[in-house]
């Protein structure tokens, strides 16, 4: 799998997320088939583009300490971790 089919396939997997559940990024990693691969989930995420169509509820990816982590400088993942 390429890394485009991983990205992919991260995406298609948190699209599936119900609105008001949460997962972790192993889990998304085990889902994807990579159970090693929780960092490269966070990586899908942080470069998801905003006008993903359709959208990617990128929010309901966690930490497993249940944080949703900062997408990088200029994003809003603080503000929706409140």
């Amino acid at each position: 799998m390429d890394s485009a089919e991983f990205h992919e396939a991260v995406y298609d997997i948190v699209r599936q997320i119900p609105r008001g559940k949460v997962t972790t990024y192993g889990h998304v990693a085990k889902l994807v088939g990579m159970p090693t691969y929780s960092r490269h989930v966070g990586q899908a995420l942080k470069f998801l583009s905003p006008n993903a169509d359709p959208p990617v509820p990128w929010q309901r990816v966690v930490s497993s300490a249940g944080k949703i982590s900062s997408r990088g400088p200029g994003t809003d993942g603080a503000q929706r971790q409140r």
